[in-house]
Formats: structure tokens, sequence, C-alpha cells
């Protein structure tokens, strides 16, 4: 492709179009965490302060923008955490059918064609948000859980079979989407390796989880429903693949232990905590913090003269890397019920995630060093120091790393389970900072599954009856 003659014809079109008509998304020339700031600080407030209607109205315009994925990712989280569960659906479900159309590969090349071209000559912010595949598998979780909200048990198994489809099919597609980006970085002729060492601090922290996607919260959370509602085949397969995640917990050794032992098979482990016939069984998932947002680099890039064009890249700062906190229960009389386990790091996941889009990162910014030093040369010879000053200061204020990511999810999910005598109980819950108390109505042979969630040393609890 010719991109001298691209630019020339185009750039000065293109960049008044986005001055005077608005950003194709609102994270253009804005970065996303300044803007999830707002999202995180209304979850942590008091749930009845009205800032949280505010934020959901202002997100709620967002709805038909090219990031409406992102914008409904929050949104839809907000309000489940304020059991707004009917609109918490609505929003994921937007989510999900922009995920589903993406699968339809033609449509999706059709429509990110223009984005694609924008984005050559601003940043990546000028390319329609597409969601990372943990979000992809969070969304469906999410979305069970308002099922679970509504009592809608029905529901909630769809969205628990729906995600673990999901986790099979991003392992195949991810694989494709890494082969084509080393084809398109040697089509380009772009040295990879020039440019990767600048993320090697990302390793550390990505190589501690085995995929960007795969989420043993999630697989806890449906292997959890499956045995609470009888299904033990499905139980044991979600907490056998939660197990391959996490190969070091006691915890899913003695879950899977127990089910087998359900099935029929002896078992030799200690405790497999299984319910007296007068007890219920809690379940309890703790969401400690929230994930850490992308910061920016500046990486020069060499030009075809000997010179260099300085290019943004997002980043994750592992050195100030946030250290989670577990959650403790204990009853009314101060015995302690259970501490929580970490199934999942989602800063890892976010982390591997930008690990992995590093060649296509690469291709992508490589291109758009190239059209931007090729637009300053064009605007000098049309346009003398003045075209030259003007596309210089375009270039910087243009430059912009892609930041956006789903930034009210937790920083770690976590899991832990005991048994109650029936009736009504208060249990506390508290991390090394802060606690909060439930009053459970315990029910034999029922299980309840606690949701608590720390947002800034505040937890917001929710109970989902089984």
């Amino acid at each position: 492709m010719d991109w001298t003659s691209y630019i020339v014809r185009g750039t000065w079109v293109t960049v008044l179009s986005f001055m005077l008509q608005g950003c194709a998304t609102s994270s253009l020339f804005t970065a996303y965490p300044n803007q999830a700031a707002a999202f995180q600080k209304v979850i942590s407030s008091n749930q009845t302060n009205p800032a949280i209607d505010s934020v959901l109205a202002s997100l709620n315009d967002e709805r038909d923008s090219a990031d409406a994925m992102l914008y409904m990712m929050e949104r839809g989280r907000i309000n489940q955490l304020n059991s707004r569960f009917d609109e918490s659906k609505s929003d994921f479900q937007l989510v999900i059918s922009n995920f589903d159309d993406q699968d339809l590969a033609s449509t999706v090349e059709l429509s990110n064609t223009a984005a694609q071209g924008s984005s050559i000559l601003v940043n990546d912010n000028a390319i329609p948000y597409k969601g990372a595949g943990y979000e992809r598998i969070f969304t469906h979780h999410h979305q069970a859980f308002n099922y679970l909200g509504e009592h809608d048990l029905e529901g909630a198994s769809v969205e628990f079979r729906k995600v673990a489809l999901e986790q099979r099919v991003l392992l195949e597609k991810h694989e494709q989407e890494v082969a084509e980006a080393y084809e398109e970085a040697e089509e380009n002729n772009v040295d990879l390796s020039t440019l990767s060492e600048e993320f090697s601090g990302l390793d550390t922290i990505a190589g501690s989880v085995k995929s960007s996607f795969q989420n043993a919260y999630t697989f806890y959370a449906s292997a959890a429903f499956w045995e609470a509602t009888g299904e033990l085949n499905s139980a044991l397969v979600d907490y056998k693949k939660a197990f391959e995640i996490n190969s070091n917990s006691e915890l899913l050794k003695q879950d899977i232990a127990r089910i087998t032992y359900k099935q029929g098979s002896k078992s030799e482990y200690p405790d497999l905590n299984l319910p007296k016939d007068d007890q219920g069984v809690i379940v309890v998932f703790f969401e400690d913090g929230f994930v850490p947002a992308k910061s920016e680099i500046k990486i020069p890039i060499p030009t075809f003269d000997g010179g260099f064009i300085s290019l943004a890249f997002p980043y994750y700062d592992t050195n100030q890397w946030p250290v989670s906190q577990s959650l403790k229960a204990t009853d009314d009389k101060f015995n302690e019920l259970g501490l929580s386990e970490t199934v999942v790091d989602v800063g890892a996941l976010a982390v591997k995630d930008l690990k992995e889009q590093v060649p296509a990162l690469i291709v992508r910014q490589a291109l758009r060093g190239y059209a931007k030093y090729e637009l300053q040369k064009q605007a000098e010879k049309q346009g003398g120091w003045a075209g030259q000053l003007a596309a210089s200061a375009y270039n910087i204020i243009s430059e912009s790393a892609d930041r956006r990511s789903w930034l009210t999810l937790p920083h770690t999910g976590q899991v832990m389970r005991f048994n109650l005598d029936e009736g009504l109980t208060d249990v506390s819950f508290a991390t090394a900072f802060t606690q909060t108390k439930v009053k459970l109505d315990v029910k034999a042979g029922r299980t309840t599954f606690i949701r608590i969630v720390n947002a800034n040393n505040s937890l917001l609890t929710q109970a989902y009856e089984i």
C-alpha cells in the first residue's frame, strides 16, 4: 500500500473530522483510566449515593458509541453490585451480542476497516473496543450471577454452560490470532525482537498464569452451582478444570474428593467438608480490589533516514503491583469458619493479555510511526515551517497509548466453603483493614452463595440462594 499518497490525500481531512465532530471513541485523546476512576469511586462509596445514578446515566449515553462494549461492561458490574439485576442483564447482553458479532469474521473486518485506517493517523483508541478474552469470560460469569440474583436457576445454568464453551473456543481463536500477528510482522518487515525486549518487564506477572483467559474463579463458580443443583458430573468436570489451573490448591483437591465420594467412590481424603443432615452449605466468592490499569511508555522507532519518532505503547508497571488481601469468616462465637483462597489473579490475566498482543501491537505502531513520519515530511514540503510545526504538534497531541480495559473488575477472585447449622445466624467477614457482618437464613440441604466485594476497603455483600 502507498502510505505516502494515502497520507497526503486524507490526513488533514481525518484530523479535522476528529477535531470538529468529536472522537470516534471517548478515549481517543483522554486516557481511559481517568474516566474509569469515577466508576470505581461509585462502587466504593455508599450504595445509596445519588452519584451512582449519575454515573449510570452517563454510561448509558455510551450505549451506541464505538466503545459501547467497554462502557456496558462497567455499567453492568455497577448495576449488579447494586442488585439491579435486570438492568445489568441488559448491559451484559449488549456486550455478549457484540462478542457474538465478532465471531462472524467478515462482519468484523468490514466494520473495522475505517477505524483501522483512522488509527494509523491517530492512535489505537480510534479502533472500537473489542474486549479481551478474560473480559469475555467475566461477562458470562456476571450474567450467570444476574440470573441467580433473580432466582432463575435455568438462566444461570445456560450462562455457566456458555462460559465453559467460550473458554474452549478462545483457546483455538487465540492460537490463530498470534500466528496471524507474526505473519503480518513478516509481511511488513517489522523486526519484533527489537521492541519485544521493552516489554520483558511483564514476564514475571504474565508467567504466573497459563493463559490470558482461562479463569479458575469462573470454573469454581460453575462447579459449585452444579454441585448445589445435583449435577455432579458437570461439577466434577469444572472442579478439575479449576484444579488444572491451580494445581497446588488444597481446597480444590478437597472439592474433587467430595464429588467423587458423592458419586459412590471411596475416598481417603482426611476431610471432605461434607455438611451434616441439619446443615446448609455456604460458598463465599470474594473479589478483592480493582484490576490494575495500564500505564504508558514511549519507545523511539527508527525512521528510514536515520532519525527517530517516539510512539506510545500501553504497559503495566509491575514494580508497583498491588498486594491482594484475604478474607476470614467467623461465627457469632468468634470461631473461625474459613479463610479465602485465591483462584484467579485478574491482574495477571490482564498482563498476560497485553503480553500476547505485543506482536500485533508492534506492527500497528511501526506502521503508524512511518505514517506520521511521512505526514511530517509532506507537511514540511507543502507548508514549509508552518506545516512542519502543525504536523509535529498533531503528532505529539495524537500519540496516546490504548489504555482501555474493564477496570471495575477485581484484582483477585477468591473462594471459601463451610457448613452452618440450619436457622438464622450472623457471620462476620473481615480483611486486614475492614469487616462486615451478614445475617444468613441457613436451610438444611441447601446452598447459599455469598459474594463479597472489597472496593477500597468498603465491603459490599450479596447473598444468592440456590
